[in-house]
């Protein structure tokens, strides 16, 4: 009597369960293991919350290789937000300070030039070597072939600079008033840095007036103007180059930072396992155990 109320009770809370599931019921064998495998067959999907997905490993490697091509990408990637903000933000001020100053160098490069082409002449450099040939020469060295052989045009069109470098290296032999330098031929930009750094090349100014050795002694307004506006495009530069140096230090310690950043994304990884419901065939249900990642900030 007993056994008869059990599977009575079971069967009407299987009912219960299947009617309120919307399972369909196959008619009772009077096997209970048989009845109960075949009829009760409990949904529990409703029920069961789904899978949450672990959060990937970030890779490192990969991490660096981002920020080397573009600072705070690595930072990014590795989720490590705040640090990519100021990476990129550094890249961009960094160029602009590069940009910036480039541009400056460039146009007051351009003015010394502008500067140089009207106050300095080849043609009066060349004019005073030969005037003063036998005195800037060792005694007995051969005497200077024409340097000057037009009379019209640009200033540097009008010398001939083979017998111009030619004099120079035959006064450069002379110790005590000798020449130092080779005067490159215009536009070339060791021209202008020569005629603005050695008083060699005095004489070429127009507001220079004396014979030697006055020209290693008399430096002129114009020289003194020259030189400055050449330092203050150097200055420029030498910023512009300095962020350049900085940019690739910038480069190189967002790539290391980022594989760092990655390295503890990954630590930070917390790994919990619990027991799971998951419905199964025949109305079993089964725990399993899950593993669940969650990230600790």
């Amino acid at each position: 009597m007993k056994n008869f109320v059990l599977v009575v009770a079971v069967t009407v809370v299987g009912q219960t369960a299947m009617a309120q599931s919307d399972v369909e019921i196959k008619p009772l064998t009077g096997n209970l293991r048989l009845d109960l495998l075949t009829n009760v067959r409990l949904e529990f999907q409703d029920s069961i919350p789904p899978a949450v997905p672990s959060p990937q490993r970030k890779s490192p490697l990969r991490a660096a290789a981002y920020s080397a091509v573009i600072p705070g990408a690595g930072e990014f990637y590795a989720e490590s937000y705040w640090r990519s903000m100021a990476f990129f933000g550094a890249e961009v001020a960094l160029w602009i300070v590069y940009a910036t100053y480039d541009s400056k160098g460039d146009r007051q490069t351009a003015q010394f030039e502008q500067y140089a082409d009207q106050y300095w002449s080849v043609v009066k450099y060349a004019q005073w070597i030969e005037d003063n040939y036998d005195q800037l020469a060792e005694p007995g060295s051969p005497p200077c072939p024409p340097i000057i052989i037009r009379s019209t045009g640009e200033p540097w069109e009008r010398v001939d600079w083979a017998a111009l470098n030619a004099c120079e290296e035959i006064i450069g032999r002379r110790a005590s008033t000798g020449f130092s330098h080779r005067l490159p031929v215009r536009p070339d930009q060791q021209y202008y840095e020569l005629i603005g750094k050695y008083q060699q090349y005095n004489p070429g100014w127009e507001d220079f007036i004396g014979v030697p050795p006055d020209h290693l002694t008399s430096i002129t307004m114009r020289f003194r103007e020259y030189r400055d506006m050449r330092g203050r495009a150097n200055d420029f530069y030498n910023v512009a180059r300095t962020a350049g140096f900085v940019l690739v230090a910038n480069h190189l310690l967002s790539a290391l930072d980022a594989a760092w950043s990655a390295a503890q994304f990954n630590n930070s990884l917390r790994i919990e396992v619990h027991l799971e419901p998951r419905a199964r065939p025949f109305g079993f249900v089964e725990f399993v155990p899950t593993a669940r990642a969650t990230i600790s900030f």
